[in-house]
């Protein structure tokens, strides 16, 4: 939508809207996202070219800025440079240029070689090849830029790079992609991308008219059964709690034989043979009583550092119901254990018993709290615990979401794991108090989801340390 409201932007309210806009460019956002905020001041520096120099280069000259932000204002200077009217593109790139020549030596990796793509373009554009044979005059500032494009066309680390990147940048139009049809359309067409090809698009828009009310219409009845759930987990078969040492104390042969006691009176006439044939017998049940005794310590014993334990748990909840891979679970409760979290809940405890998980876990799964809570019943484990008094977060990216590192975790938390491609499911997302995404500055689009929770655990575990 940003993109398609670029043509609506007037001179009396650019410099506002380009002020909003350089704050969104210098935040952390989805690629995708960033995306549209790049055409979206693409266009304005094409509709307003006077802005280019009072606003783009001084820019373009902040190198303590931020690599992701850079890569982006060097992407608008250089497709400004590309597109912009004959009248204007000379100056523009008398003075887009210098600026962004020294990027091609920056430490960051993908800043250095998105710079090195660009500026192969505008190179191949307005320096086209020369023969240094006819003429030994050239200027010195010419002859450098001549052998930085051959070497940007010659060396195989740079032929690699635009191979992959080239097609798009070589498709890509200011102008098409602010219109709905470019925004839906893969320009690309021989390559995968997370666009629609363009026979699907007038099936896409077909979709849009036809079926909007239908949505709607099964969205307001998907509220409303949220609001009426009230199944009890309490009351729930399928969820059963493991508690560290649980199943070993379960396993115990609690049903001992009674104790014998030998009184003082016995054990005087112990050595008569009046109540035992002779001292064997009695040196027998004395050893008896003394290994019944310590059995009863150690179980005593064992139950108070199993509540010790349980009482020096954070009250942070891990839910990870909706994932199914055992590598994730195992690090997950591997995680849980080493942040001392207060309990995992899993769909299934059977996992435990799996050699992989248990390769991975190293025996965390006999210390922290695990929960059984099957997909169909967490709506209603979740509703459970906010009534207890829990704050419930889900880690996803949302409209909403807070980023990590500017969210203050409450002490009481329940955080809720997406499964690992789908993400956590609309009907859980309405339950949530909040959703939290941690900031990503490279190009990969996510972490794993292993590594996101373990990344959020550790940091409501440096809140609650620095309290």
């Amino acid at each position: 939508m940003i993109c398609v409201l670029s043509r609506f932007v007037t001179e009396d309210i650019v410099e506002h809207v380009t002020n909003s806009l350089h704050i969104c460019l210098y935040r952390n956002n989805l690629p995708a996202v960033r995306q549209y905020l790049e055409t979206f001041a693409i266009n304005i520096y094409l509709k307003f070219p006077s802005l280019v120099r009072g606003q783009l280069v001084s820019i373009l000259q902040d190198y303590s800025m931020r690599p992701q932000a850079l890569s982006s204002y060097v992407f608008i200077a250089a497709n400004v440079i590309l597109h912009a009217s004959k009248a204007v593109q000379s100056s523009h790139l008398d003075e887009l240029m210098p600026p962004i020549i020294p990027l091609l030596t920056s430490h960051h990796h993908s800043l250095r070689g998105f710079t090195q793509l660009l500026v192969y373009q505008v190179l191949c554009k307005f320096f086209p090849y020369v023969d240094y044979g006819a003429s030994e005059t050239m200027p010195i500032e010419k002859r450098c830029f001549e052998d930085l494009k051959s070497y940007l066309a010659r060396n195989p680390d740079c032929k690699r790079l635009r191979a992959s990147m080239e097609p798009y940048l070589d498709a890509y139009s200011p102008v098409l992609s602010s219109t709905p049809a470019g925004i839906f359309v893969n320009l690309v067409e021989d390559r995968e991308f997370e666009c629609v090809p363009t026979s699907l698009m007038e099936e896409v828009l077909n979709f849009l008219n036809d079926v909007r009310e239908d949505l709607r219409c099964s969205m307001a009845k998907d509220n409303v059964n949220i609001k009426n759930q009230s199944l009890q987990i309490d009351e729930d078969p399928n969820n059963r709690g493991v508690f560290p040492g649980a199943q070993q104390l379960k396993e115990m042969p609690w049903d001992f034989q009674k104790k014998i006691t030998v009184s003082k009176h016995d054990k005087q006439f112990g050595d008569t043979g009046c109540h035992f044939k002779n001292n064997e017998t009695y040196s027998q049940l004395l050893e008896m009583e003394k290994e019944d005794e310590l059995l009863e310590q150690s179980i005593h014993s064992r139950s108070l550092i199993l509540e010790r334990m349980r009482a020096s748990r954070q009250d942070f909840i891990l839910v990870a119901s909706f994932l199914d891979r055992i590598p994730n679970l195992a690090g997950l409760a591997r995680t849980c254990e080493v942040f001392k979290a207060s309990g995992l809940v899993i769909a299934d405890t059977s996992v435990l018993c799996d050699k992989q998980f248990q390769l991975i876990s190293v025996t965390a799964e006999k210390w922290v709290p695990i929960l059984e809570v099957p997909v169909n019943s967490v709506n209603h484990y979740l509703e459970k615990k906010k009534r207890e008094g829990f704050s419930i977060l889900g880690l996803e990216q949302t409209a909403n979401s807070v980023p990590l590192d500017e969210y203050f975790f409450p002490k009481k938390t329940v955080l809720v794991l997406g499964r690992e491609k789908e993400g956590i499911p609309v009907d859980t997302i309405h339950i949530l108090d909040a959703c939290i995404e941690i900031p990503q500055l490279g190009v990969v689009r996510s972490l794993n989801v292993h590594v996101s929770g373990a990344i959020a655990l550790w940091e409501y575990t440096r809140q609650q340390r620095s309290r």
